[in-house]
């Protein structure tokens, strides 16, 4: 209050009405600024959870992208929900690009390979579902390897680090994107899966369905 009595005061010596406008603006905002900082403040130490700021994103027909998939809406939302923080937050401060297969995962499976030991396998099914918090952590840890995320229909993180095996010469991308755009392509046109893909540079989002683009979001 002894700033707004200040600003009170220095009105006295300006008769000038922009003077005065711009002070009451100044402070009134700073007085919004300290409120929030307090608030903020509050919450952590009550060790109450703030709720993430939502990004705009254009928006997209859900019901017709998961038509022919087999994709339960809410595993869709966790599998997108996981693309969007790797794209914001990166890993250890640093921008990563990774890429989930979802749906159809036999036919996945059986059109790819290992580049590396599947951290995923010998785990229960319970312990892999994409429901799991703790799973959704190891999932954005393991987004720093090569290959791409295969996931069920059903939600269950079947494999990590696979290396697409099919022809890529089938599909034509925009250009500038590279190989994992070009792979996840290609096994969307084959398959009834949908492919959602994180660019390293610029966090950009793609989501593949039969070959092609079918919506793009930048969260950032």
């Amino acid at each position: 209050m002894s700033k707004f009595k200040q600003a009170s005061e220095l009105c006295d010596d300006f008769n000038e009405l922009g003077v005065m406008r711009t002070l009451a603006s100044y402070y009134y905002n700073r007085a919004l600024t300290l409120e929030k900082n307090i608030l903020i403040n509050s919450k952590q130490e009550t060790g109450e959870s703030l709720k993430p700021i939502k990004k705009e994103t254009p928006a997209f027909d859900e019901t017709f992208l998961l038509s022919g998939t087999g994709i339960e809406k809410a595993i869709f939302e966790a599998v997108l929900g996981m693309a969007v923080e790797i794209s914001q937050e990166g890993r250890e401060g640093h921008s990563i690009g990774t890429a989930f297969i979802l749906g159809d995962s036999a036919n996945i499976m059986a059109k790819s390979r290992q580049l590396i030991l599947n951290p995923f396998a010998g785990h229960s099914r319970e312990t892999r579902m994409v429901s799991d918090p703790e799973i959704r952590d190891n999932v954005k840890e393991f987004a720093q390897l090569d290959g791409v995320f295969v996931i069920s229909a059903e939600g269950v993180v079947e494999a990590a680090g696979r290396y697409i095996t099919v022809d890529t010469g089938m599909v034509s991308i925009p250009r500038g994107l590279g190989t994992r755009h070009s792979s996840v392509a290609a096994i969307t046109s084959l398959t009834k899966a949908l492919g959602v893909v994180v660019s390293q540079s610029g966090g950009v989002i793609r989501i593949f369905k039969a070959g092609r683009i079918a919506v793009t979001i930048r969260p950032r």
